[in-house]
């Protein structure tokens, strides 16, 4: 029963918040009054990735980063400080390559922020 509320709940989240690793989900939840456990934040994150709900990104060595696959931009990530933003997509996906159907992509772009310049 928790992991079926996960799966609607994740979602919502990441809807406020867009880019999310599991333990700030579940620091979340937790400050939320959730008695949400990190196994079933886990599991539930694996379901909605294997369903095409999610996105799961590593961006740097650290944990893993959770978004909504609707979301259609380009991650910045600066490669002094670690942080994300998020900018335009200006990239025009084709239907397909050669014999290659494709159904989504993810553009990264690393440099360094404003701050770390």
């Amino acid at each position: 029963m928790l992991e079926t509320n996960l799966i609607t709940a994740i979602p919502d989240l990441l809807k406020e918040k867009h880019l999310l690793s599991a333990s700030e989900i579940l620091k979340i939840f937790l400050d939320q009054g959730h008695s949400y456990n990190k196994t079933s934040v886990y599991r539930a994150l694996d379901q909605l990735v294997e369903n095409n709900t999610l996105c799961r990104h590593h961006f740097t060595k650290d944990e893993a980063k959770y978004e909504l696959r609707e979301h259609h931009h380009v991650h910045l990530v600066c490669t002094n400080c670690g942080s994300v933003s998020t900018g335009e997509c200006s990239y025009v996906q084709p239907d397909k390559v050669g014999s290659f159907t494709v159904d989504h992509h993810h553009t990264t772009l690393f440099g360094m922020c404003e701050k770390c310049q």
